[in-house]
């Protein structure tokens, strides 16, 4: 399990001035097992839905790209 990678993704979406503005924060952690010292990285800050499903998308992509054997392609 050496070599395993791990990580988590939180979004966290709000409404601000009166519902009037949608915001939104992408946070990702390092979970892989022996990483010392993993601190908490702001991955997006967004301002509309679409917006927070384009940056999960490309965290995927990132996390993804190192992986040897393709996962679980839509292309």
């Amino acid at each position: 399990m050496d070599g395993d990678r791990s990580a988590a993704l939180l979004v966290r979406v709000w409404l601000e001035d009166g519902a009037e503005s949608f915001r939104g924060r992408l946070t990702s952690l390092d979970t892989s097992p022996g990483q010392p010292g993993t601190e908490e990285a702001t991955v997006a800050l967004t301002a509309s839905p679409r917006a927070v499903v384009e940056a999960v998308r490309a965290w995927l992509d990132d996390f993804l790209r190192d992986a040897s054997n393709s996962i679980d392609s839509d292309e």
